[in-house]
């Protein structure tokens, strides 16, 4: 909670004074709205931590405030080291309550096409909602065709695999059992096998960060086609560029899908100064296609089309180098960061 619209003066006194807890709570005092004790005082105040900042007071709860509960906050000039006359100034607070039923869903899983390669690394599960910090070992189960599911097909490791708003998660397949030739993929072979079918279930017991379960349990069912054992070839892309003088997107079609996750961030556009241009990004086609539109319109020129040498394709193969590459037989070659593509932007013909 914060207090401002106090004079400087009022806030270097404070800060100069260095109050007693006695002495915070007696000028700010948040306290649960209990509408059957006879003043605020008689309520035991909330415990936390208070500051002064350049232009407020804040008070920071030793424990989150409770969804739905409301408070009472009071706040007495006169206990101010230049005390004034002004009358306590009072209100009532309270955070939205917990819904009380569930709201989140899966909204999507990628790669978003019908055929996964054998070797796939990993799958993206987005949610409509920001979701709590449980990991998905215990809620996604991988079947065949005949409803038996597949032994542990994941990464075995509850690691914290959310994107930063925790509504994308990140579901690993065991990379020892989808490397040809190491000790898990001898043992027990890759969790995908090419020519089958799966179905992909995650349970409604997934909770998100209201502590709600999902709406409903999600299924996907996809086919396995054969490994993709290539290095990733930018000489294949198509580059169409836009129109100078417009806010037209730049589009670039790839042969094949590449990785969800590092393709809003590892693909972008710098102008013929080396300098990057800002705008947004989308992905279409079950991310064979990448649209980038530029914040403000394009001037007639240079420009190139910069991926990052960590862009990889959904089984890992990378721009120049497969992920299968033998590093005991094959000496490693110096990676630049990244590689660049020129394309020009001409004015439009009329």
């Amino acid at each position: 909670m914060e207090v401002t619209g106090l004079a400087s003066q009022d806030l270097s006194s404070l800060r100069d004074a260095r109050p007693t807890v006695d002495r915070w709570q007696s000028l700010l005092r948040i306290t649960v709205d209990d509408e059957s004790a006879p003043a605020v005082n008689d309520v035991q105040a909330v415990q936390g931590r208070y500051a002064v900042t350049q232009s407020s007071v804040t008070f920071t709860p030793a424990f989150p405030f409770d969804p739905g509960r409301a408070y009472r906050v009071a706040f007495d000039p006169a206990r101010l080291p230049r005390a004034t006359t002004r009358p306590v100034v009072t209100t009532v607070v309270r955070l939205a309550e917990i819904a009380s039923h569930p709201s989140t869903s899966v909204t999507a899983v990628y790669p978003a096409s019908d055929i996964l390669p054998e070797n796939t690394l990993r799958l993206y599960i987005e949610f409509s909602a920001p979701m709590g910090n449980s990991g998905a070992l215990d809620f996604v189960r991988l079947v065949d065709a005949h409803n038996r599911e597949v032994d542990i097909p994941f990464l075995p490791v509850q690691a914290d695999f959310w994107n930063a708003d925790h509504t994308r998660y990140t579901l690993f397949f065991d990379p020892g059992r989808v490397k040809q030739g190491i000790l898990p993929n001898r043992q027990l072979g890759r969790p995908l096998r090419a020519g089958q079918k799966y179905t992909m279930q995650i349970a409604a017991g997934w909770h998100d960060a209201q502590g709600q379960r999902l709406q409903a349990a999600y299924r996907r069912e996809f086919r396995v086609g054969p490994e993709e054992a290539q290095p990733i070839a930018p000489a294949s892309w198509r580059i169409a560029p836009p129109a100078a003088r417009t806010r037209d997107p730049l589009i670039v079609t790839f042969p094949g899908p590449l990785d969800h996750g590092l393709l809003a961030r590892a693909l972008g556009v710098e102008g013929s100064d080396g300098r990057p241009i800002a705008g947004e990004i989308a992905l279409e086609a079950a991310d064979t296609r990448w649209l980038f539109r530029p914040a403000t319109e394009w001037a007639a020129g240079e420009y190139q089309l910069v991926a990052l040498s960590i862009l990889e394709d959904p089984a890992g193969n990378r721009i120049g180098r497969a992920f299968e590459v033998d590093m005991t037989k094959t000496a490693a070659k110096p990676t630049p960061d990244a590689y660049r593509l020129p394309f020009k932007v001409a004015e439009p013909r009329f």
